[in-house]
């Protein structure tokens, strides 16, 4: 089998491929990628990038149409789409720096509306800066593909490889990957680990790379 031609910005489909191709973090048989995987992945990802496209555009005609007094719970609405559309813009195939500059612009524009409809409400408007600070930490780790990645509310990553693909990536995104999960969720990728580290070292495949990132996992023991 030929090795596959992947491009240098993926969509989340084809960078799973890429993960898994020749990694011994995942199975022997899910280390193969064929033509037709990378053919349909590809086509997949191309479709995600139509469809985010109309979608962004139906949303830039909601906010459009906003009055000078809508509805608080329209609002709020529309700003939840345009937070799950950054998300989904993070990991889209191609660059799209243009579309994520102007979702966050659209933020702050539906942000001011919320403000504005929160009047001189001091309760309200602590909660809006609580919910500010909490986007800014949310944004930061978006920054990481992988972080994008396991927020995806399809199933992109499937759920028995998600310790594998958390450990395909480099020891700062292997960090702020585990921060996206319980205390007994880290736990029990924990537990996972030590036994694929255990199966790895009996393979002989364990080497100082691998280690590494074994080593950001566990960092905060």
């Amino acid at each position: 089998m030929s090795k596959p031609q992947f491009i240098d910005l993926p969509g989340i489909r084809e960078r799973q491929l890429k993960r898994r191709y020749n990694n011994p973090l995942f199975s022997e048989d899910r280390q193969q990628v064929s033509t037709a995987d990378l053919k349909a992945g590809r086509q997949h990802d191309k479709e995600e990038v139509i469809n985010f496209a109309e979608s962004l555009q139906s949303l830039l005609q909601d906010v459009g149409q906003f009055s000078a007094r809508e509805e608080t719970d329209v609002i709020l609405q529309t700003k939840e789409r345009a937070d799950r559309l950054y998300e989904q813009c993070i990991g889209l195939a191609g660059d799209h720096e243009r579309e994520r500059q102007g979702l966050l612009k659209l933020n702050d524009v539906i942000m001011g509306a919320i403000r504005a409809a929160a009047g001189q409400d001091p309760l309200a408007l602590a909660e809006l800066e609580k919910e500010q600070q909490a986007r800014e930490i949310h944004l930061a780790l978006l920054e990481c593909k992988l972080v994008a990645d396991i927020l995806r509310p399809d199933a992109a990553i499937e759920e028995n490889e998600l310790l594998p693909t958390i450990l395909s990536e480099n020891e700062d995104s292997i960090s702020m990957a585990m921060t996206l999960f319980s205390d007994e969720q880290q736990q029990m990728l924990r537990e996972q680990a030590s036994e694929l580290k255990q199966t790895l070292q009996q393979q002989g495949k364990m080497d100082d790379l691998l280690q590494k990132k074994f080593d950001a996992l566990f960092s905060d023991l």
